[in-house]
């Protein structure tokens, strides 16, 4: 994928922007008998001032049942960081979905520079574990919303620009919101490594392309509004994504089964755990109405 200027050509390294399914069921496939009744996690904390902290509990059944996976009740879901004095909360299970949160008017301060822990204890005594560098991220200067280069300007397209942090090994992931609602969070993934750009100024890059022609069907409309939110991820969250798009684009969709992607956590018993639980900063671009004047090819800026 290359971000072609007048003077520089950058390329963002193994950018992806991606349908899937969610993160709860990542892809529907055939399990055999030792990859059924697994625990499957999705967790992830961020430094938002509330609701910053999210696990999802539940265990995998066999492809061949209708029913959705089933929800994990009356675990003890423990978080905490690496420090001296040690930051812990105990999440509380909303209402047995399986979805563990903050308890109600608390808050938990997330800080980047430290490694935050989950911990997580099953009615059965099994402990589940995984640890996330919290990895601050830069700030995101600018979002923009212009047709796109990408189907001869017949479609709106989201543009971020934002210094790449100095030093290799930082890992980028993109959430789009538009009218305050995150699209498709997790089956429209936007991510990428530094790998080719690092310490590189980033101009508008083309992060999300509306590619749809029925009016009924496009994402983006006049009206809308629209914000980016950057997210720092760590490269075990940034191989877990790989792992889905491998998944999805190894031959069929069936073709490799979900307990095959390379997550962080691991189970006391010995059992294979799936999911990942990820420690992101955040930073939030402007806010965007489109307007008449977003429906124009998207002018770049000179770089020197």
């Amino acid at each position: 994928m290359k971000l072609l200027f007048k003077n520089k050509i950058l390329v963002l390294g193994l950018l992806f922007v991606i349908t899937l399914s969610s993160c709860e069921d990542v892809v529907h496939v055939d399990l055999n008998d030792e990859n059924v009744d697994l625990v499957s996690v999705e967790a992830y904390l961020d430094n938002r001032s509330r609701n910053n902290v999210y696990v999802k509990l539940e265990r995998t059944l066999p492809v061949d049942r209708t029913e959705d996976n089933p929800p994990i009740n009356d675990a003890v879901v423990e978080i905490m960081d690496g420090e001296a004095a040690s930051n812990t909360i105990i999440l509380n299970e909303i209402e047995n979905t399986g979805v563990y949160r903050i308890p109600e008017n608390t808050g938990y301060k997330v800080v980047p520079g430290r490694t935050y822990h989950l911990k997580i204890t099953l009615e059965n005594g099994s402990v589940i574990t995984a640890s996330d560098y919290l990895e601050k991220v830069e700030t995101l200067d600018s979002v923009k919303v212009n047709l796109s280069a990408r189907g001869d300007y017949e479609f709106l397209a989201v543009f971020i620009s934002s210094q790449e942090t100095p030093g290799p090994g930082n890992f980028y992931k993109w959430d789009i919101y538009i009218n305050d609602r995150l699209l498709y969070e997790s089956g429209n993934l936007t991510f990428a490594s530094d790998e080719l750009v690092d310490g590189n100024y980033i101009y508008d890059f083309e992060i999300f392309t509306d590619f749809y022609e029925d009016e009924e069907d496009k994402v983006l409309r006049k009206g809308d509004t629209v914000y980016v939110e950057q997210l720092s991820i760590s490269q075990a969250a940034y191989d877990y994504y790989i792992g889905m798009v491998n998944q999805a684009f190894s031959g069929s969709p069936f073709s490799v089964p979900p307990a095959n992607l390379p997550g962080n956590l691991t189970s006391s018993d010995g059992r294979k755990v799936l999911g990942i639980f990820s420690a992101r900063d955040v930073s939030q671009g402007n806010i965007i109405i489109i307007d008449d004047d977003n429906f124009a090819p998207l002018t770049s800026r000179i770089i020197p």
